[in-house]
């Protein structure tokens, strides 16, 4: 029981109480002599009216226990339906796009034979058909990640995952070093900063490839909305429950009216346009440390940059 429904019940029962006391103080003789006439009748009085006072409100207390069960009963039951139908949603849209994503693909690699070289003897059509346009390529590259990422998203609603040790700081030091190398990766200043005394990091329970998929979504938005010679720092910590990962950029921010919305499935922002991306990658990242039963933050201001915060439980 909540502190204030504990409130509310002790408040019910104390017109009883009162009259309990007025009761046993009329019975026992404590009041002066010239009220003794009043105790056989009064006291009697009291302890009813006391009694009934505190049926009164005892009833009130669980008419409105009982309506704030049901309002939650309600809320939850909205909840579930939101989500159902969000999933829903989802496998439509991810079963909707496959098949003209595999038409489109099929063209394209027909687009390709007919731009092949020509047979002997044949006049060359290299100015006619010079191979599929990169920009096509481009966007059927785009639409499949963008399957990917939807298909992804589904499942981690309703397939378990695995719950065994993983060491983040053994994901980020393997993630680090493949971004290094990267062309992008390269261009910017990224370090790394790892606890290592007295101790390292702790270990999380969960899945280390869907943890390794959220992190490498994390540092690729870093990348990605940084130019060369930015400063990008991967940190991580603990405390005494969790194991807190933050991934900092020197990028042009987030506004503050959008910060609040950039978790939530195909919303881009206006930092966003003109670049890469499906709109799925932070709340597949939202998803997946959810599903390890961690939370998501993000800090951020324009023009200076952000810092997006991932706290897992740990082992």
């Amino acid at each position: 029981m909540s502190r204030r429904w504990l409130l509310a019940t002790v408040l019910a029962g104390l017109p009883a109480l009162i009259g309990l006391a007025l009761w046993l103080a009329l019975r026992l003789g404590w009041l002066p002599d010239y009220l003794i006439y009043l105790r056989s009748n009064l006291g009697r009085l009291l302890l009813l009216a006391g009694l009934a006072l505190s049926l009164l409100a005892g009833a009130a207390v669980i008419l409105a226990a009982a309506l704030q069960r049901r309002s939650g009963q309600q809320v939850a039951q909205v909840q579930t339906q939101a989500a159902l139908q969000r999933r829903q949603f989802l496998q439509r849209l991810d079963h909707e796009l496959k098949n003209p994503l595999t038409a489109l693909q099929v063209e394209l690699a027909n687009l390709g034979a007919e731009g092949g070289p020509p047979a002997s003897g044949e006049p060359s059509l290299a100015g006619q058909h010079s191979g599929p346009p990169e920009r096509l390529k481009e966007q059927i590259l785009r639409l499949n990640e963008l399957v990917i990422q939807l298909r992804k998203l589904g499942e981690l609603e309703t397939v378990a995952i695995e719950h065994e040790p993983v060491r983040v700081d053994d994901l980020l030091s393997e993630l680090v070093a493949e971004f290094q190398t990267g062309d992008a990766g390269a261009q910017r200043h990224m370090t790394l900063s790892l606890p290592q005394v007295p101790w390292p990091l702790p270990e999380v329970a969960g899945d280390a490839d869907l943890l390794y998929l959220a992190l490498r979504n994390l540092l690729g938005n870093a990348v990605k909305f940084t130019r060369p010679g930015d400063a990008i720092q991967v940190r991580a910590f603990e405390d005494s429950t969790q194991v807190i990962v933050e991934i900092a950029d020197k990028g042009p921010g987030i506004p503050p009216d959008e910060a609040p919305y950039v978790w939530d499935e195909l919303f881009r922002g206006q930092m966003a346009r003109g670049l890469p991306g499906s709109g799925l990658g932070l709340a597949l990242v939202k998803a997946i440390v959810e599903r390890h039963g961690g939370q998501v933050g993000l800090r951020s201001r324009l023009n200076q940059g952000t810092v997006v915060t991932v706290r897992l439980p740990r082992v």
